[in-house]
């Protein structure tokens, strides 16, 4: 089913060697059953001495294709709809004209530029935090909602907190319920107080040589999850199985069929939660060989997640290095690497 795995281990060993990354873990899934996985970090430095297949990985934004199913899954209750004006789960929100919609699909008229609010530490007050992201994007939109898609990462926190006020549940006890528990995720969290340097790795920046400190950060719903290869399969299996019909322990047929499909009329080539490829690939991340219908997202840490309902194929790639992200391309070759070894 896959070839050539001593070639294809060296080729990982070399992107560590190459100093892209100092570690990294990833896999490829088909049709739900992994068919390689595989690690490489610095093995004479003693921060990776512990590194495994195992080690928690902030994914920065790839943390948002879970916020946004989490929104689907509200959805299931009655109590919310993606075509909801955000005031009426957010009173406070500052604006009338912006649905839920758009905050999914970075078009709400705010940009990432507009809000210089520093991540939340548990020594802060959470609703500070949210005031301090709705305060920054008034008194007015940087552009007319609906007609443009910028990038505004805190939106999805702004969606973490409705998801909390329509649930009456922290978002670390609604993700546990709703998806890591029933789908055997236990290496995933968004609480930092649940990882340790024993068990995780913080994202390294090469230019500086140093690691992020967010040891004592609060969940945010935009890129606060840490999680495993493993565990991330686990999660794009369960949205397969949905997609194709099968039994899925936390997502209909419906939901995931949603999920995978384009919302924005094509104009921003997404869908609630995650980027799409199409025929041509605006992201310049997911892998050549991977079909129009292929969806995922990328995260800052360098990170990235690619699910293809097409071909029932499933990409991980893990590490934790921002100097990797500068450049999206490198997710492309790496899941051609990968898809390229992969024999049905």
């Amino acid at each position: 089913m896959f070839r050539n795995p001593d070639a294809i281990q060296a080729y990982f060993d070399s992107l560590v060697e190459s100093e892209l990354t100092p570690c990294i873990s990833a896999a490829i899934a088909y049709k739900g059953e992994t068919a390689a996985a595989f690690t490489a970090c610095r093995k004479n430095d003693p921060i990776y001495k512990n590194f495994t297949a195992d080690t928690r990985l902030n994914i920065g934004s790839v943390t948002k294709i879970i916020t946004g199913t989490f929104i689907a899954k509200l959805m299931e209750t009655g109590r919310i709809s993606v075509h909801d004006n955000v005031k009426k789960h957010l009173p406070e929100y500052p604006f009338e004209d912006n649905t839920v919609l758009q905050l999914l699909c970075h078009s709400t008229g705010a940009d990432s530029f507009c809000c210089n609010t520093p991540r939340p530490t548990y020594t802060d007050a959470k609703e500070t935090f949210i005031a301090d992201i709705l305060a920054s994007i008034q008194p007015q939109h940087a552009y007319a909602p609906g007609t443009e898609s910028r990038y505004f990462s805190y939106g999805y926190s702004i969606l973490m907190e409705i998801i909390e006020r329509i649930s009456g549940k922290d978002f670390e006890t609604f993700a546990r319920e709703n998806l890591f528990d029933p789908l055997g995720m236990s290496n995933s969290t968004f609480d930092t107080h649940l990882i340790s340097k024993e068990t995780a790795l913080m994202p390294y920046s090469r230019d500086t040589d140093t690691y992020e400190s967010s040891w004592d950060m609060r969940p945010t719903g935009d890129s606060g999850l840490f999680t495993t290869v493993s565990d991330l399969l686990k999660f794009a299996g369960a949205m397969q199985d949905a997609y194709h019909g099968r039994q899925s322990p936390v997502l209909t047929p419906w939901q995931a069929q949603y999920l995978f499909r384009e919302c924005t009329e094509d104009k921003f080539h997404r869908t609630a939660a995650m980027w799409r490829k199409g025929t041509v690939d605006h992201y310049n991340f997911f892998s050549d060989f991977c079909s129009p219908e292929a969806c995922g997202h990328t995260g800052y840490s360098g990170c990235m997640l690619c699910i293809d309902p097409t071909y029932e194929i499933s990409i991980v790639i893990l590490t934790n290095s921002c100097y990797l992200h500068l450049d999206w391309n490198n997710y492309r070759i790496i899941s051609n690497k990968l898809m390229g070894a992969l024999t049905l």
